[in-house]
């Protein structure tokens, strides 16, 4: 009973014990209607023998047929036969004591009879018509509310299977009914929990599913196999978070040894040059070049340490973080190849817009990937804008505008699935707008996209502007409607 395999097994063993026993049932009553009908048949033939003996003891009391008394005897012994046979079925119907009283009855007629034949046969003596009428009669009448009792009985038996439909019906409803609250409650919730947590892990929420535990079912296995899942996914999901760090880091090493590779020839060429003329050079030209080393030195000591920020993989608390920031510290990481790629940057950000709670290098991330896809999207350069607004509902908007080739409509509605690219074999794996997705979600945002092809995309990301207190990133966030 504690599986639905064996919960589905005793519904149907109690349903065939159901129908079993309707079938029974049925079966009694059909055979107890028959035996009734067999009853009052014989019944019919009782009371027809009788009505016959009167007919007969009526010729001979008003026409003096002697001939009519033989008949009338044997009349008689049929229904004393009838009436041994029925004895039973009497007394069932008529109750002991009206069988009784019929019997004194036919034997005060068989008296009656005997004493009149005598007279008939001698010629002496006076037929008694007034007594031998009335006791046919008295014979007469208890046959007839016999057969009337038994009709009434097989009315009342046709009352009773005609009851047992409807109050079969009425049970088979009731456990229908009680069967439906059972599934309901042990397999169509559940799985309802279970068809919504799915869609949560589908837009990256790894919520587990509280349900009862302790039960052994089928369905509480699921659940238990699903939550064990949705933890999984989850630390998969930092997983991989951190490989498109990694992958990001790979993609612009190019670019960081290009930033890198300026201040340490500045500082090698100041070095040198303060070898070989330090003891010509004044102090204040000395202390200048020794400012500069330290200069480029403490920029390509930046770089490094934007770098290692970037890759950091510990959790730490969401702060107070202003959007341009943010911004600014992703663009020093790809400027480079920016500026390589010959692509145009436009960069729109308000002073003083209201600061957001998040994860530097989680949005870091974000606006880096995005920013990653409109380059890749314009191979022959183009134009690159960002913009940012104080948006509506409590929102900072924040608009990244590329001019590459767009998405198509169809791709529009996987574009943050995972695994899903529409780039070359090797060049992208579909994972980086996904977790973009997953990101902004985490912070309590959403993402709009407009694209139109050969003519560019727009994404559109909203981060909620931070509230008085700080929030941890073990705290809850705030799902958004959109």
């Amino acid at each position: 009973m504690k599986t639905i395999r064996g919960k589905i097994t005793v519904f149907f063993v109690l349903c065939l014990v159901f129908v079993g026993i309707l079938t029974g049932l049925y079966y009694e009553n059909t055979m107890s209607l028959r035996k009734k009908l067999v009853t009052i048949e014989n019944f019919d033939d009782l009371l027809n023998n009788i009505l016959e003996l009167r007919r007969y003891e009526k010729n001979f009391t008003y026409y003096h047929d002697t001939a009519s008394l033989d008949e009338s005897v044997h009349y008689f012994f049929k229904i004393e036969n009838l009436c041994n046979n029925l004895q039973d079925d009497i007394n069932r119907v008529a109750g002991q004591q009206a069988c009784d009283q019929f019997r004194r009855d036919l034997a005060d007629y068989k008296r009656i009879l005997q004493d009149n034949m005598a007279i008939a046969k001698t010629g002496i003596g006076n037929i008694e018509v007034e007594e031998i009428r009335e006791t046919g009669k008295a014979l007469v009448d208890f046959a007839k509310d016999l057969k009337r009792k038994k009709r009434r009985r097989i009315e009342n038996a046709l009352a009773r299977s005609l009851i047992i439909p409807f109050a079969s019906l009425a049970a088979f409803i009731i456990l229908i009914v009680v069967v439906f609250h059972l599934v309901n409650r042990g397999i169509l919730r559940p799985l309802l929990l279970v068809r919504r947590a799915t869609e949560q892990v589908a837009r990256d929420s790894f919520v587990p599913i509280q349900y009862q535990e302790g039960k052994k079912d089928e369905i509480s296995r699921l659940i238990a196999a699903f939550n064990r899942m949705a933890q999984e996914l989850e630390s998969r999901q930092e997983q991989l978070l951190q490989s498109r760090k990694l992958a990001s880091i790979g993609t612009f090493t190019s670019g960081i040894a290009h930033e890198l590779n300026n201040p340490l020839n500045n500082i090698s060429l100041t070095a040198e040059t303060l070898q070989i003329v330090c003891a010509d050079m004044s102090n204040p030209e000395v202390d200048e070049l020794i400012q500069d080393i330290l200069t480029q030195a403490d920029r390509a000591s930046q770089v490094v340490k934007n770098l290692l920020e970037f890759s950091r993989t510990e959790k730490p608390f969401l702060r107070r973080l202003t959007i341009s920031e943010v911004i600014d510290r992703t663009l020093k990481l790809i400027k480079n190849q920016i500026m390589i790629t010959g692509i145009e940057l436009e960069k729109n950000i308000p002073e003083k817009l209201p600061p957001i709670m998040g994860k530097r290098q989680d949005l870091e991330q974000v606006f880096l990937n995005i920013l990653a896809n409109g380059m890749q999207a314009m191979p022959n350069g183009g134009k690159l804008a960002i913009h940012v607004e104080n948006g509506s509902d409590g929102y900072i908007r924040t608009d990244i505008t590329d001019t590459g080739s767009g998405i198509k409509s169809s791709d529009m509605e996987h574009i943050f699935d995972p695994f899903f690219t529409t780039k070359e074999v090797g060049r992208g794996t579909g994972l980086g707008l996904s977790l973009v997705y997953a990101i902004v979600k985490n912070h309590g945002g959403y993402i709009e996209v407009k694209s139109e092809l050969n003519k560019g995309t727009t994404f559109s990301i909203y981060l909620p502007i931070a509230k008085d207190q700080e929030q941890s990133v073990e705290g809850k966030n705030k799902d958004s409607n959109h």
